[in-house]
C-alpha cells in the first residue's frame, strides 16, 4: 500500500511524540508500504544519519517547514501551537501534490497525536486514518493545589476541551471524514464518538522495540526493602508531590528514586526534606538512557501519579521490566494498564488519593506473590505491545478502509 504520513514530530533515538513519529514511519515501512512521511527539518540530519546506517528503500521522507516570514512571531507557550497550525497547512499543499504523483492509497496523521491539534489531512479525499491520538483527558479540578502556577492555564484548557472543543466545526467536518480514529484513552474515544467520528477504536500509543524486555518476571523485593520508582518530567501535571506524600505515609522498609528533571527541580530537595524523606528518597535529576534501564532493572514497583496523561510511555517501560504498577485509575492508565499487573486507585481527594496509594504499596510488600503475578501479567502485556506488533495491527485496520491493494511482504 502506499501510504502517505504526517509525523510533525520525528527524530531517531529519541522518546514521546519524536519516538512515536520515527517508529510508526519505520515500522509500517517494515509491514511493506511505501511510505511518504511529512515531517519537520528540524530533525533531518538524525533521521539521514539513521537512514544511512540502515537504509529503508521504501521509507520517502519529506521536510515541511512553516513560510519564511512566520518565523519570527512563533514565541512561546502560543508560539508552539502557531507553529503546528502554520505547519499543517503547509503540509497539507504538500500532500496535495504527493497524492497525485506518488499515487497515494491511505493517508495518516500520527503525531502530534492531539485531538485539539486535528489535521487538515482529511481534505485529500483519501481514506484517512488519525491516531493514535489523546487530548480528551483532563486533570481532575481537586487537585488544582498540585498545579501552583498553572492551575489558570490548566483550567482554560479543560473548558476548551470539555465546552468548545464539541462544538468546534472545524473538528466536527474532520472527525466525520476520518476513516479510522484510534484513541489512547477512553476520554478521548467518547468525544470522538460524541463529534461524530463513524468509526473509532481504542489504541494505546505507545510500543516498544524487539529487544526491550526483561528475560524474566520479579519474584521478590530485594533486601526485604520496597525499591519505588518514579520517570518522568518535573511538571505540575505530573504531580511527583503526590507520589511523595504517598511514600511519606508509608511503614514500610522502603527507598525511592526520582529520575527526570524539569521546570520543578528546585521544589524537589525541599518536598523531600518537609516530608520527613531525606534519606530514604533520591533524585539524582536527569540522566543517561543506560542508567534509566538499570533503575527499571533493580526497582519492584513503578509509581506513576500524573493527573493529565493520554497514557505515559514509562507505564508500559516500567511493565516491560517487570515492575508492577501502582498508578492513578484514570486516563490511559484506567484504560491499558492490566488490573492483574498493577494497581490503581480511585481519584477523589488529594488526601484520600495519597492514602489510597500508600496502602496499595503496602499491599504489594506484605504479600510478595502479588508482586510476582502482577510482574509476570506486565510482562506479557508489555510484549504485545512491541513495535512490529503494533504496525501489523495497523495493517490489518488498513486493510479494513481501503480497496484491496497489493502489498510487500514484510520486512524484518
Amino acid at each position: 500500500m502506499r501510504v502517505l504520513l504526517a509525523a510533525y514530530a520525528c527524530e531517531p533515538n529519541r522518546g514521546s511524540e519524536e519516538g512515536f513519529g520515527w517508529n510508526w514511519a519505520t515500522h509500517l515501512a517494515g509491514q511493506g508500504h511505501e511510505l511518504w512521511v511529512m515531517t519537520r527539518p528540524l530533525a533531518r540530519a538524525a533521521i539521514e544519519r539513521a537512514l544511512a546506517e540502515t537504509p529503508i528503500p521504501n521509507l520517502h521522507f519529506v521536510y515541511v517547514d512553516i513560510p519564511t516570514p512566520y518565523r519570527r512571531f512563533i514565541k512561546g507557550l502560543f508560539g508552539v501551537y502557531a507553529h503546528y497550525f502554520l505547519w499543517q497547512r503547509a503540509a497539507y499543499r504538500e500532500a496535495q501534490s504527493l497524492i497525485g504523483l506518488q499515487g497515494i492509497d491511505l493517508v495518516h496523521h500520527v503525531t502530534w497525536g492531539s485531538l485539539i491539534g486535528g489535521s487538515w489531512l482529511w481534505k485529500l479525499g483519501k481514506p484517512f486514518v488519525f491516531g493514535p491520538v489523546g487530548g480528551g483527558q483532563v486533570a481532575p479540578s481537586a487537585f488544582a493545589r498540585y498545579f501552583p502556577t498553572r492551575w489558570r492555564e490548566e483550567s482554560l484548557r479543560t473548558y476548551i476541551t470539555e465546552t468548545w472543543l464539541p462544538h468546534l466545526p472545524s473538528t466536527r467536518r474532520m472527525l466525520r471524514h476520518t476513516a479510522l480514529l484510534l484513541a489512547t484513552n477512553s476520554e478521548t474515544l467518547a468525544i470522538a464518538r460524541r463529534m461524530g467520528a463513524p468509526r473509532a477504536e481504542l489504541f494505546l500509543d505507545t510500543g516498544l522495540p524487539a529487544t526491550y524486555y526483561a528475560a524474566e518476571p520479579k519474584r521478590r523485593f530485594r533486601d526485604g526493602t520496597a525499591h519505588i520508582l518514579w520517570v518522568g518530567r518535573l511538571l505540575e501535571r505530573k504531580a511527583l508531590l503526590l507520589s511523595l506524600e504517598a511514600v511519606a505515609r508509608l511503614d514500610i522498609p522502603f527507598s525511592m528514586t526520582i529520575l527526570g528533571d524539569g521546570p520543578q527541580d528546585a521544589d524537589v530537595p525541599r518536598w523531600i526534606e518537609e516530608l520527613g524523606l531525606t534519606g530514604r528518597v533520591h533524585a539524582p535529576g536527569r540522566v543517561a538512557w543506560s542508567e534509566v534501564q538499570r533503575a527499571y532493572e533493580e526497582h519492584e514497583v513503578f509509581l506513576f501519579t500524573s493527573l493529565r496523561d493520554s497514557f505515559g510511555s514509562q507505564l508500559l517501560e516500567a511493565m516491560s521490566n517487570g515492575l508492577a504498577i501502582v498508578t492513578l485509575d484514570h486516563q490511559g492508565a484506567h484504560d491499558f494498564v492490566p488490573d492483574e499487573a498493577g494497581l490503581k486507585v480511585p481519584v477523589t481527594t488529594p488526601e484520600e488519593t495519597a492514602e489510597q496509594l500508600a496502602g496499595a504499596i503496602s499491599t504489594l510488600f506484605g504479600h510478595p506473590e502479588r508482586l510476582a503475578g502482577m510482574s509476570a501479567a506486565g510482562l506479557a502485556f508489555a510484549r504485545t505491545n512491541e513495535w512490529t506488533l503494533k504496525a501489523e495491527q495497523v495493517t490489518r485496520l488498513y486493510e479494513t478502509i481501503t480497496p484491496r491493494t497489493p502489498r510487500r511482504e514484510p520486512v524484518y
